[in-house]
């Protein structure tokens, strides 16, 4: 990529995060959600939520079947034996209860995972992959490539959104707000960006990829 073109690519993510950081931010919350597997359903609506946000932004349209064909791609992908994930599901109750009472950070916290979604399937909708034929082909490779990024990444992201939400100012507007959080994640951002194009360009390209 040229220096004009990953200026503008820098750009283009920061204003992406300030577009999604409500979902965003609602996804670090579902964890806490008392009852196993609503926790999921209410992530993979924020997530939809997103993915419409993402590509529309590009002027495509999408209505919900394509966005849920998107997530379902990504959840899928990400998907385990019914068995193991009831046992994971009673788990993590456990972890988050505890979490609840010491105001620890949660080592689940999704909020970098949401960021990194959006980014991702941003990559996705300049390469002009994304269709309705193609979504939980894409939806897929979205999970893939996040999941190479790996957790310390998304971390990173996740605690410096964390901090900035922390040092607000009373009245601060929504816009403000999400304009200087995606300002304080930036860096953060921008190395997210430029790994997740290297990997989605990768699982795009990859003949009969799983979905």
């Amino acid at each position: 990529m040229t220096d004009v073109a990953i200026r503008r690519a820098r750009g283009d993510a920061r204003d992406l995060v300030s577009l999604v950081l409500v979902e965003a931010v609602g996804s670090s919350i579902t964890p806490f959600v008392p009852v196993p597997f609503v926790d999921d359903y209410l992530f993979a609506r924020l997530l939809r939520r997103i993915a419409r946000k993402v590509v529309e932004r590009a002027g495509q349209r999408v209505d919900e079947p394509f966005a849920k064909a998107i997530v379902e791609g990504y959840v899928r992908a990400g998907a385990r034996g019914l068995g193991e994930k009831a046992l994971a599901a009673a788990a993590r109750f456990v972890v988050r209860k505890v979490a609840v009472v010491l105001d620890v950070k949660k080592s689940h916290d999704v909020f970098g995972e949401a960021i990194a979604f959006a980014l991702a399937l941003d990559v996705a909708v300049e390469l002009e992959a994304v269709s309705f034929a193609t979504a939980s082909t894409v939806g897929g490779a979205i999970h893939r490539a996040t999941e190479s990024v790996g957790s310390a990444a998304l971390e990173v992201i996740t605690r410096a959104g964390r901090d900035a939400f922390r040092v607000g100012e009373a009245g601060e507007s929504e816009s403000s707000r999400a304009s200087r959080v995606a300002e304080a994640i930036g860096k953060q951002v921008d190395l997210a960006r430029g790994h997740l194009d290297h990997l989605m360009r990768y699982e795009l390209a990859r003949p009969s990829a799983p979905s």
